[in-house]
Parts: C-alpha cells; structure tokens; sequence
C-alpha cells in the first residue's frame, strides 16, 4: 500500500494503522512455511518498527536504520508543515515546534528538502517531479556537497489542489 493511499484514507475514511496492519498479517499467516519472510507470523507484523503514522517496517519492506532524506512539496510554508504532520513526524500541531530548533537545516538531523525546494529558489510547475529526482541523487549518493551521509532511505511527498490531494513515494537502496 502506497503512503499516498495510506494518508487519505487515515484522514478521510477512518482507516487506522491499526487495520492496515491487520491486512499484513492475515497475508503472512496464509504463507507458505518456507517462504522466504522477513516478517513471520502475526506478531512479527503487529509489532514491527514506525516509519511515518502509520506506515511500518511490515508495509515498506525497507530496513530503516540507515540515513535518509525528506523532500516535500513546498508551495508555502504551511504546506511543509501540513506535511510533516501528515506523515507522521509530529503530531498534530507541533511541526513549528518541531523544525524550531533548526532540525531540518544543513547537519541539524532531519535532512528535509536538500535541493532547496520551491521556497528556496524554483518552481516549474511539476515541483513533484524534482522531488523524486532528489531522492534518487540522495540515494545514489550523487548530491555534492547537500549529501546526505549515508542515506539510504528517501521519501518524497507531493501535494495538490487546495492542500487536498497527497502522494508518497518512499525508496530505499539494496543492501
């Protein structure tokens, strides 16, 4: 399930983390016993680590414990705040107080938007798009001096319309 599916229907359908994970589990209780799983039966799924509400380690399939980046749409400012609360980094509410401490600068800990974004210097319409390439330099390791070290999960978040469209791309590179 995509995070893009998972956000709207968090917000709008009622649907918790809770009940996606209970799809996962169902799915690794009909495996075959010799199936080559990193999760292994219905407890392994229930407890696995958060990524982004309410995203797990049982959805993505990727190891989370290496670095990462963030790129977000960034129309406005509010939006980037929206968004890191929509996916889960801060409750509701608390993104100002979240970024305040300089988190989301240059080596502040949350490596958020590396390129600059939209609110740095360029918006050609298809930000969304520049966000996935980002990713995917970050990944390949390929940034120059806004390297993310050792980066090795990426997510990147688009919105649209009036803040009521979102979607999620969340990659990682093989080990």
């Amino acid at each position: 399930m995509t995070a893009a599916i998972v956000g709207v229907a968090e917000s709008d359908l009622g649907i918790t983390g809770r009940s996606i994970l209970g799809l996962q589990a169902q799915a690794v209780s009909r495996a075959p016993a010799d199936a080559a799983l990193p999760l292994k039966d219905i407890d392994d799924v229930l407890n696995a680590d958060p990524i982004s509400t309410p995203l797990t380690t049982a959805d993505c399939r990727l190891v989370t414990d290496g670095g990462g980046a963030v790129a977000v749409y960034d129309s406005f400012t509010i939006t980037v705040l929206l968004s890191l609360e929509g996916l889960g980094f801060c409750e509701p509410g608390a993104a100002a107080e979240f970024i305040a401490d300089g988190r989301t600068r240059p080596c502040g800990g949350f490596p958020l938007n590396t390129s600059g974004g939209g609110l740095a210097c360029w918006h050609p319409g298809m930000l969304g798009a520049l966000l996935l390439v980002e990713a995917v330099r970050q990944l390949r390791g390929s940034c120059g001096d806004r390297q993310v070290h050792g980066a090795e999960v990426a997510l990147a978040r688009g919105t649209g319309g009036i803040l009521s469209t979102r979607a999620a791309v969340l990659r990682g590179v093989d080990r």
